[in-house]
């Protein structure tokens, strides 16, 4: 159960392209470009320092992403964000092998996503929802040039 001023948003995708070469793109901080509305403007500490416009104006905060770790069945990212007017918030995205017919390898990915604070930062759980959504829309599509340009 969520607390009043908490979420939690998951959402699963499928990309037509290999979970390797799919986690090789969150392996660089490009990753943080993936995010609908980031911006990166430095690094500190071994976190990414970034921006966002929010319904309460410009926030900032920090983001610290793992890279990819390798599992017997998929590969799987961890990250942390904070900062004055971000919500706190932390989550996972998975990448797994789905099962083809033919030749093809396709990536099922799932983002879980949970944040605290949602109120000082202006986000809702809709919004929240959207954003998760963006970011897989994203890394879909980065997934799928990558793959067709291979």
């Amino acid at each position: 159960m969520t607390r009043p001023d908490s979420a939690r948003a998951r959402v699963t995708r499928s990309i037509a392209a290999d979970p390797t070469s799919t986690a090789l793109l969150l392996a660089g901080p490009a990753a943080m470009d993936l995010w609908p509305g980031l911006r990166r403007v430095g690094e500190a500490a071994g976190q990414v320092l970034v921006e966002t416009e929010l319904a309460q104006g410009t926030a900032a905060g920090g983001v610290r992403a793992r890279p990819p770790r390798r599992t017997p069945t998929a590969y799987v990212t961890r990250f942390q964000t904070s900062g004055p007017g971000l919500p706190d918030a932390s989550g996972t995205l998975t990448l797994g092998y789905l099962p083809s017919a033919d030749a093809i390898h396709f990536t099922e990915a799932a983002l879980e996503v949970e944040a605290d604070g949602l109120r000082r930062s202006g986000l809702s759980e809709t919004s929240l929802q959207a954003l998760v959504t963006g970011f897989l829309d994203n890394l879909a599509d980065a997934a799928e040039a990558r793959s067709r340009a291979a």
